[in-house]
């Protein structure tokens, strides 16, 4: 009688519609504001086209083998990190796999929480795009806003909209947004990066993107730069990929997913860069990272660029494009285990999600002493956890051979047992240094 009852309460599984919409689904994952923000001010600072060598090589042998683990994974076992954990340790006759799954839900949780604040701030300042950014003390005002009451509303919007979509679900929600928002991106992208390489003297720029400096190759914090930007930038976080990937219908080419993915991703930072640095050159101002160059150097160059007004909109509503990809994905990974463990409909688990991060969120609001310990925690501690937790139970406990014949199900080329190699210990050791350097940067003993 109690398995006729749970039976009846089980939710059926979503699937992709088509691989393309499974590929857009999964850049729209993984380009976000890292892209944008964090990519060209680590390729301009650690070395150039040396850091876009190392970069290149982290995504090839680490990032896409991960990608098609974590993919690999979620369809094998058709569920997300929670049940999948719990199943795999149960195989293996060992305990407690349920709770180490909540790991990776809860760190990427937690980045969802302080991610849908900077969204908030995103579609606020797309809104004041179209009266222009001209005579306006940009950094003044980004202090005013951010930190404070006037931003509630646009987190409660940008929650709320996001919440809208994960609700409607994969076929209704999820696909439509990622297929019209996904090229739309990149298109943007392309007619903002010509537009920022012709102007006069985006040259050096492009020459300081692209100088070779070999001697940043010794430098232990440019390996871990780009290879926190590979891992980060790729959305292996140890939940989102494995859940999208249980959304795979079997017979899924994995390995041709993960590539078009990283393809995607990477052209998206080059592209990033494209438009940072040589704009940044052409009005003589410095590059930075982060919420600074957001919020404050890129609107500044905008209202000094010709037809400025124009392409300072354009701008912004392609960071919403970005950002809002990556949000609902991060929402899909608090909404999806809650489904499954609770067995509730989506609708219900979604706007319990929607309040919970609505709710956490909003001492982060109004408060940028919150917002920026709560954000370096997250990134440089909680991330790699969540990640060097999934990495160990797919390429240890699930089984490296295993995993690769997953891969290998469906794929026109073939993995070798060279993959397992690069799973077990490059992968693994790449994520363990990201933790330890990020521990040992937060407290201050490597600077």
């Amino acid at each position: 009688m109690v398995a006729k009852k749970s039976a009846e309460k089980e939710v059926p599984r979503e699937q992709w519609s088509s691989k393309m919409s499974f590929i857009l689904a999964s850049a729209g994952s993984a380009i976000g504001l890292g892209n944008i923000w964090m990519f060209p001010w680590r390729m301009g600072t650690y070395g150039g086209s040396a850091f876009l060598l190392i970069y290149l090589l982290i995504i090839a042998f680490i990032g896409l083998i991960a990608l098609m683990g974590e993919f690999a994974m979620g369809r094998g076992q058709g569920k997300g990190p929670i049940s999948s954990f719990e199943a795999i340790f149960r195989e293996k006759k060992l305990a407690g796999g349920k709770w180490l799954g909540l790991f990776p839900v809860l760190m990427t949780l937690a980045v969802t929480i302080f991610y849908m604040v900077v969204v908030g701030w995103i579609i606020h300042y797309f809104v004041i795009s179209f009266q222009g950014f001209a005579g306006m003390n940009l950094a003044t005002y980004f202090a005013g806003f951010a930190g404070s009451s006037s931003a509630i509303f646009w987190h409660v919007l940008a929650v709320i909209a996001t919440t809208a979509v994960v609700y409607m679900g994969v076929k209704k929600g999820l696909e439509p947004l990622n297929n019209l928002m996904m090229p739309g991106l990149l298109l943007i992208m392309v007619v903002l990066a010509i537009r920022a390489v012709t102007l006069p003297g985006a040259v050096e720029g492009i020459r300081f993107m692209f100088a070779p400096n070999f001697g940043a190759l010794a430098d232990p914090f440019t390996w871990f730069n780009a290879l926190a930007q590979a891992l980060f930038s790729l959305s292996l976080l140890g939940c989102t990929l494995v859940i999208y990937g249980s959304y795979l219908p079997k017979g899924t080419d994995i390995p041709q997913a993960a590539a078009y993915t990283a393809i995607f991703d990477t052209a998206a930072a080059l592209l990033a860069a494209f438009i940072v640095f040589p704009a940044a050159f052409a009005f003589g101002v410095a590059p930075n990272a982060g919420i600074p160059l957001l919020f404050v150097t890129l609107p500044g160059l905008f209202a000094q660029m010709p037809a400025g007004q124009l392409f300072g909109m354009l701008f912004f509503l392609l960071v919403i494009f970005a950002a809002t990809t990556s949000a609902i994905s991060l929402f899909e990974s608090a909404v999806e285990p809650m489904m499954d463990a609770f067995k509730w409909a989506r609708k219900k688990a979604t706007l319990i999600t929607g309040a919970l991060v609505l709710l956490a969120g909003l001492p982060l609001t109004i408060n940028m002493g919150h917002f920026s310990l709560w954000m370096r925690v997250t990134s440089g501690i909680l991330m790699p956890i969540g990640t060097l937790v999934t990495m160990i139970v797919l390429f240890w406990v699930f089984g490296a051979a295993r995993a690769r014949k997953e891969v290998n199900e469906g794929a026109a080329v073939k993995m070798g047992p060279w993959w397992e190699f690069f799973g077990k210990y490059v992968a693994v050791g790449g994520t363990f240094f990201i933790l330890v350097a990020g521990i040992l940067r937060f407290t201050g003993l490597w600077k």
